[in-house]
């Protein structure tokens, strides 16, 4: 027999435990979406495994047709979503913490906040930005919050007193992705006019930039390999490049997607880029030689989210034809596919 908590909060805020009798909570849901949105599933965004691997947390959204804003953290191992964040702001990102305690996820609305990933409790909530925040991203080795979003501004916050540090301006560059090297020694971004910038993290002092495709177009995606020396960009123009991270020379030309490149990511150990594209083609690449491992097929639409977990065995995929897809890493093939049943 199912049973359904409810305790009611602040309007419009609906906090739900859903448990089975006689069983832990299987998942907690606060709900701030209006009425007529909460039977709309909406498509989805960007996936991210916690550091421990245990957790993959998916947003999503919409404006037109409006769809609500989510968050949902599934347990990986059971397959089972346990907490489900709504609201009416598309949630267009999220990350964890090195030490997985916090989450922060930003939305179509300007907002950032930071949740207990255990309990969704909000620990703190920046001040509200102009314009829309693309991408988060917590520094390695010290904490600090970064955003990056449409105001053409990337922002340094504490991550506890939610004290502005630093602001990086990009007059006329809106920001698409932001990434730190794996010891946080450099920041990147990837910008709507199709540049990528990378900075020295200590100083802000502008290491260099480049123009990410030939076609001034979006440049999507920005994310640096395992050991640092290299980093990737996708583009709107179907561009996948991989380049130098001290000097930013091209290092590969990546050629295959037939559609833009919406996410890139690669593998812990560094011996595996991932892909994804706008048809929801999703290509696994070796970057020393550029060549294509395999193509994996399984969305029906575009696929922004790409997380590999943090052994490698896993990849999931996360698109807006609303799946998430756990793909085996070795045999290339899918494990499960997530669906949410909603209430």
């Amino acid at each position: 027999m199912s049973i359904l908590f409810r305790i009611v909060g602040l309007a419009p805020t609906v906090l739900l435990a859903i448990a089975q009798a006689d069983e832990a909570p299987k998942a907690l849901v606060v709900d701030r979406t209006s009425p007529e949105l909460r039977d709309t599933s909406p498509r989805l965004w960007a996936a991210v495994f916690s550091p421990d691997g245990q957790t993959l947390a998916v947003t999503a959204g919409w404006d037109n047709p409006k769809e609500p804003g989510e968050l949902v953290l599934w347990d990986v191992a059971n397959r089972q979503p346990k907490l489900i964040w709504r609201q009416d702001a598309t949630i267009r990102c999220a990350a964890f913490s090195a030490e997985g305690k916090r989450l922060a996820i930003a939305d179509y609305a300007g907002a950032t906040r930071i949740l207990d990933p255990q309990t969704a409790e909000v620990t703190l909530e920046l001040p509200k930005q102009e314009k829309l925040v693309n991408s988060v991203a917590f520094m390695p080795n010290d904490g600090t919050l970064v955003t990056g979003g449409f105001d053409e501004t990337i922002k340094f916050w504490d991550p506890v007193s939610g004290k502005l540090q630093r602001t990086l301006n990009t007059s006329g560059e809106g920001i698409t992705c932001v990434a730190f090297s794996p010891k946080g020694s450099r920041l990147a971004a990837a910008t709507w006019p199709g540049k990528m910038h990378v900075w020295d993290s200590a100083n802000l002092a502008e290491s260099y930039v480049v123009d990410a495709n030939d076609h001034g177009q979006i440049a999507e995606v920005v994310a640096f390999s395992p050991d640092g020396k290299s980093l990737v960009t996708g583009s709107w123009d179907r561009s996948l490049k991989i380049w130098n991270a001290e000097q930013g020379k091209l290092l590969q030309d990546l050629p295959g997607h037939l559609a833009s490149v919406q996410s890139a990511t690669f593998s812990p150990d560094g011996r595996i880029l991932a892909s994804s594209d706008a048809r929801g083609k999703v290509r696994l690449w070796d970057p020393a030689t550029g060549t294509v491992i395999a193509v994996l097929e399984g969305h029906r639409d575009r696929c922004f989210g790409l997380a590999f977990s943090p052994d490698g065995k896993r990849l999931a995929s996360a698109a807006w034809d609303r799946k998430v897809i756990l793909w085996d890493v070795a045999t290339r093939q899918p494990v499960t596919t997530l669906l949410q049943e909603k209430e």
